[in-house]
């Protein structure tokens, strides 16, 4: 794995998925660059199972990018947003 940085924190997913940044493709993103984010703020979707599970940063900072594209497969742990921790 990559050296930590100080600072900073990830997002990762709770689960095996698809990866949605909206819920539908006509809507905004839930987050982007430069938006803060607390613990409870929803961040992204995953589906899994045909079940759209929302995905809580459970973290407070302000994200500094995404790291998962949209409608990308994810892993459980694998890193889905950079944020820089308050």
């Amino acid at each position: 794995p990559p050296a930590e940085e100080k600072g900073i924190s990830y997002i990762t997913s709770p689960m095996v998925g698809t990866f949605y940044r909206a819920s539908s493709p006509e809507t905004p993103p839930f987050i982007d660059a430069n938006q803060a984010v607390q613990e409870e703020t929803v961040v992204c979707i995953i589906e899994a199972m045909k079940i759209m599970n929302e995905i809580q940063a459970e973290i407070n900072g302000t994200v500094l990018e995404a790291l998962v594209e949209n409608g990308q497969p994810v892993e459980y742990g694998q890193r889905l947003f950079k944020v820089k921790t308050n």
